[in-house]
Order: structure tokens, then C-alpha cells, then sequence
């Protein structure tokens, strides 16, 4: 009954249930990858247009976020320009995977040029967002290091030093995931093979709950 009870209460929220859909989805294209099973791949790109069905929503709590953190002067100006850098890419992501979804149903038809462009652009502010989160990660890393070297450190400073780590991995796994599905020659654009994608993919979707749940070792009690 606790498994199930646990189960409920991770389901509950969007964030969680997309933690977990993902989770699945790169576990299947993972599977289907290597051993070579359509079906397992179909049943993955299934479950990725689910969620990206679902981010067609999204704009208003990334909005809210930005609106709150304003122009960033309370984090300097490189760190506060990188903060704004962050939500101002993921806005634009989102409206290019609007565009991208218009294109997949038929809505919205374009010569193929264009319709390269906009998927390409799609994969570009994905990318540049999770860099430039990958970046601001490593700040915190590094606060919660200095923290966790003090003399009177909080008993938290372990488990908030853990929680940094595993986040600026679990990023840098992004990083290398967004990075693979640019055109080739983009950095790593296009290099990379469907089964070592998805195993990276798979690998930070594991980090995601992980992180979740090491989280929870900071709330108050």
C-alpha cells in the first residue's frame, strides 16, 4: 500500500508525471533501439507527442517565472543576464515546438525550406536553454561546495551539495541529448547513434527522479 500511496503521490503534479513519461519513453526507445523492435520505438514516439502535446501549455507558468525573476539584477549582471538569456530561449522554444506541432499535423503547410528552418530553430532554442542552464547549475554547484567547506555549515549542506551535483549532471546530460538532435555539423549535431541517445536521454530521466526525491530531503520536516 506505501508503494501505490507513493506511486499516487508522485502522479499527481504535471512535473512528476512528465518526470515519469519521459522516463518510460526513452526507456522504450532505448529497448526498441537495440534489439531492434519497431513496435517499442512506435510505443516511445507515441508517449514523446504526448508530452510534447502537453508543452503546448506551458507558456504560462514559463512566463510567470520570468515576470518573477525580472531583469536579474539580484544575481549581478553576467549571472542575471544569463537567467533572463534562460527564459527568454525556453519562451522561444516553446512557440517553435507550436509551430513544429502545426507542421506535423498539416495546419500549417511550408515549402520544405521553411519547414527546415522552423525544425531547426525548434532544436536550436532547446539547446541553447539547456546549455544555459547547464551553466547557471555550476554556480550553484559551487555555492553549495563553499557551503558544505564552512565550519558551522548547516546539517543540510550534504544533501544541498548532492542535490547541485546530481542537477549540473543530469543538465550536462541535456546539453549532450539537445545538442545531438541539431543538423550534422552542428557541433555533435546528427553524430550521435539512436541507441546512445537514448541512453543518455534514459540516464537524465533517471537523474530526474532522483533529484525529486533526494529533494524531498530538504524540505522542513
Amino acid at each position: 500500500m506505501d508503494v501505490v500511496d507513493e506511486i499516487s503521490n508522485l502522479l499527481q503534479t504535471y512535473g512528476n508525471r512528465d518526470k515519469v513519461v519521459s522516463l518510460t519513453s526513452y526507456i522504450l526507445k532505448l529497448w526498441g533501439a537495440t534489439s531492434k523492435r519497431q513496435n517499442l520505438l512506435t510505443a516511445s514516439a507515441k508517449l514523446a507527442s504526448a508530452r510534447a502535446a502537453l508543452r503546448l501549455f506551458d507558456d504560462a507558468a514559463v512566463l510567470k517565472n520570468f515576470i518573477n525573476y525580472g531583469l536579474g539584477k539580484q544575481d549581478g549582471p553576467f549571472w542575471g543576464s544569463l537567467g533572463v538569456s534562460n527564459g527568454l530561449f525556453t519562451l522561444a522554444y516553446l512557440q517553435a515546438e507550436k509551430l513544429v506541432f502545426l507542421l506535423d499535423s498539416g495546419v500549417l503547410v511550408l515549402d520544405e525550406e521553411k519547414a527546415y528552418k522552423v525544425r531547426t530553430a525548434h532544436k536550436l532554442f532547446w539547446s541553447l536553454y539547456a546549455f544555459i542552464g547547464f551553466i547557471r547549475s555550476i554556480r550553484a554547484l559551487q555555492i553549495s561546495a563553499r557551503e558544505l567547506k564552512r565550519p558551522n555549515k548547516p546539517k543540510c549542506a550534504q544533501a544541498r551539495f548532492t542535490q547541485a551535483s546530481l542537477t549540473t549532471t543530469k543538465l550536462l546530460l541535456d546539453v549532450i541529448h539537445a545538442v545531438s538532435w541539431l543538423p550534422r555539423g552542428w557541433l555533435w549535431g546528427g553524430s550521435l547513434q539512436t541507441t546512445q541517445a537514448a541512453g543518455i536521454a534514459t540516464l537524465s530521466a533517471v537523474l530526474g527522479l532522483v533529484i525529486h526525491y533526494n529533494g524531498k530531503r530538504l524540505l522542513p520536516r
